[in-house]
């Protein structure tokens, strides 16, 4: 048992079940987000504008179907969309910068 099981056993056995599955499906939507922008070209030419805006667009949209279109937690869904986005952001970010660092150090 790697050290990733142990932790998802320690955190199901803490939280409810439906916490558990809620966080996982926000990170893989997360990381899904962040690898569109990664592969859009569009994005790539406009920094910085373009990545910010087009992840708060497509948070929203994702933020609406983690919680099923419902228009009653239309709350839920735009905090949803705007946490996915700005985590999305970050990992956007956080790869660039990474990838360039890594550029600049191998010339």
């Amino acid at each position: 048992m790697n050290e990733m099981q142990i932790l998802f056993e320690f955190l199901a056995s803490q939280l409810p079940e439906a916490v558990v599955t809620q966080a996982l499906a926000y990170t893989a939507v997360t990381a899904a987000l962040v690898g569109l922008l990664r592969r859009i070209p569009w994005v790539e030419a406009r920094k910085q504008v373009a990545a910010p805006v087009l992840s708060l667009v497509i948070g929203q949209g994702f933020g609406w179907v983690t919680v099923g279109f419902d228009p009653a937690n239309w709350l839920l869904a735009v905090g949803a969309g705007l946490v996915i986005a700005l985590a999305a952001i970050g990992g956007y970010s956080g790869a660039k910068n990474v990838v360039q660092s890594a550029r600049r150090d191998a010339a």
